[in-house]
């Protein structure tokens, strides 16, 4: 299993993750990318309380499919 968090995500941030390890397995992989926000694991605009990101939507996209791949592929 993979879980994926964002550094400026003001939603689920990475301690609120973080604080909720003991319910994956315990060989699921954590990654948080940095300078992702909330909004930019979806296209759904701007969320009230989120994070400001510190990387543009196409960046965020490529560091999500990245992570994603890395993983799927075992390398991770």
């Amino acid at each position: 299993m993979l879980s994926l968090a964002g550094s400026e995500d003001g939603l689920s941030t990475p301690d609120d993750v973080a604080s909720r390890r003991g319910t994956l397995p315990a060989d699921a992989d954590l990654v948080v990318l940095g300078g992702v926000a909330h909004a930019q694991f979806g296209a759904y605009g701007e969320q009230p309380g989120d994070g400001t990101p510190t990387v543009t939507d196409d960046e965020a996209r490529t560091l999500v499919a990245d992570e994603v791949r890395t993983w799927a592929d075992g390398l991770r």
